[in-house]
């Protein structure tokens, strides 16, 4: 396994849905962690954000929540910046003509998007992948994003005890965990959570559990 990280100027991506959040990107200093899962025909991404000086928030998230396609927005205070959480209809938003063959490309085998960081002038993207698709993997990302390749490292996922997951596990503990769930004091509740991942609040809760245990299982044994 290869986790490939991907360099994409701003100025070079020129699609509509990048246009869409133009006005956003030029009230961020910086971003880290865009993470992101399907729910459906749903995307939910996740990432720590923190805003220039004199922005407006509450805008922020209203004017989020105008977008056509944006099903529901929040920012969560933590520290000097925010944890952003957005959910939206992919299949409602104006993707780019190629941008299909992002998904053809993970038909063949492993492919994750693992995460993003940005700040107003370039994008980096890191994808794990199987060995065998990693030319693939950098022509499609190149079609699609216009960007250029930084490096390409190994990636071990046994190494991870969150490799013992289920799909639904991990979602699940990344949300809670990214959202401040288990903060003291937490920054989100349960039925929260619960309506962000469209499950009732005892099927989050055993999701947890679940994932907590195994998680103990692997480190302490």
């Amino acid at each position: 396994m290869k986790r490939i990280k991907f360099k994409i100027p701003i100025d070079k991506i020129n699609y509509e849905f990048f246009n869409t959040f133009k006005w956003f990107m030029d009230l961020v200093e910086w971003g880290y962690g865009d993470t992101y899962f399907f729910i459906g025909s749903d995307v939910v991404k996740l990432v720590e954000i923190k805003f220039k000086e004199d922005v407006n928030p509450e805008k922020i998230v209203k004017k989020l929540l105008e977008i056509p396609h944006v099903k529901d927005a929040k920012l969560i205070p933590k520290n000097d910046h925010y944890i952003l959480y957005v959910r939206a209809n992919i299949f409602e938003a104006p993707l780019p003509k190629n941008a299909l063959e992002i998904f053809d490309i993970q038909k063949k085998g492993m492919v994750i998007f693992e995460k993003g960081t940005f700040t107003s002038s370039e994008v980096y993207l890191y994808v794990v992948c199987e060995d065998e698709l990693v030319r693939d993997v950098i022509a499609v990302l190149k079609k699609v994003y216009n960007g250029e390749l930084a490096s390409i490292k190994e990636y071990s996922p046994e190494d991870s005890p969150l490799s013992k997951l289920t799909r639904k596990q991990l979602e699940t503990l990344l949300l809670a965990y990214k959202s401040g769930y288990f903060d003291n004091p937490r920054r989100v509740t349960l039925r929260e959570l619960a309506e962000m991942l469209n499950l009732s609040p005892s099927t989050v809760k055993e999701h947890l559990r679940k994932a907590q245990r195994k998680i103990f299982e692997e480190l302490i044994g």
